[in-house]
């Protein structure tokens, strides 16, 4: 079978910090990569690659013919939401509400950035807006009453509850990466973070929101939930 790069230095990571793992055979439906055992639970988890898309091909055709190329934007956190819609339904197929689980994606362009904190947390919960408060006709102007996540959440109590987490694989060197865990809020099933704090695997969950704010990721101590199961 062969690997995308993306599985590949799943792998790699997986032996470099001594996670047993295994693949997962290929059958008539559609299944999740692998199951990983860092601990007596297995981690169902699926790995997804993020790849140019065609105007970011177009643009790089003209960048090599013309030495500049057009500006590429986007909505927040887009790239992910789609790695999210693509995997909910295998991985739910393979956890069956007993098994934690983790999308792990990996992002290979470099220059465009997909995999940050921020852009994480939106896909998760939702576009940041500021709310205004309409007064009655002369009684004042608009003002803002605070913030709050709107629009495009991929994870809420009803929906993509079997992904416990996200999990970017990003290269920090030519020979060197790293992976971080966002927990999600919302799982059936959360990924105890005592399975995975044993391999010095950083994790975030979201903190309370200060008023009239939306909480961010605030970063999950070593010894938070911690338990016997790590190796």
């Amino acid at each position: 079978m062969n690997r995308t790069l993306s599985e590949y230095l799943f792998e790699r990571f997986c032996d470099e910090r001594k996670i047993p793992w295994t693949r997962i055979a290929e059958g008539e439906t559609r299944t999740p990569d692998y199951d990983i055992f860092p601990g007596t639970t297995p981690v169902v988890v699926e790995v997804k690659e993020i790849e140019r898309n065609p105007e970011e091909i177009a643009n790089d055709k003209l960048l090599e013919e013309r030495g500049c190329g057009n500006a590429i934007g986007g909505t927040p956190g887009g790239r992910i939401r789609s790695k999210i819609v693509s995997s909910s339904g295998q991985i739910k197929a393979r956890a069956q509400g007993r098994d934690p689980s983790m999308l792990v994606i990996f992002d290979d362009r470099g220059e465009i950035p997909n995999l940050d904190s921020y852009s994480i947390r939106v896909a998760m919960y939702g576009l940041e807006q500021i709310n205004v408060a309409v007064p009655p006709i002369g009684q004042g102007s608009p003002f803002a009453i605070g913030m709050s996540y709107g629009p495009k959440r991929k994870m809420t109590p009803e929906h993509n509850t079997s992904i416990s987490a996200i999990a970017p694989l990003i290269t920090i060197a030519s020979d060197k990466f790293v992976m971080l865990v966002y927990h999600n809020q919302f799982a059936k099933v959360p990924l105890p973070p005592a399975l995975l704090a044993p391999y010095g695997i950083r994790q975030f969950r979201l903190g309370e929101a200060p008023h009239g704010r939306t909480a961010n990721w605030i970063e999950i101590s070593p010894n938070e939930g911690f338990s016997d199961r790590g190796p």
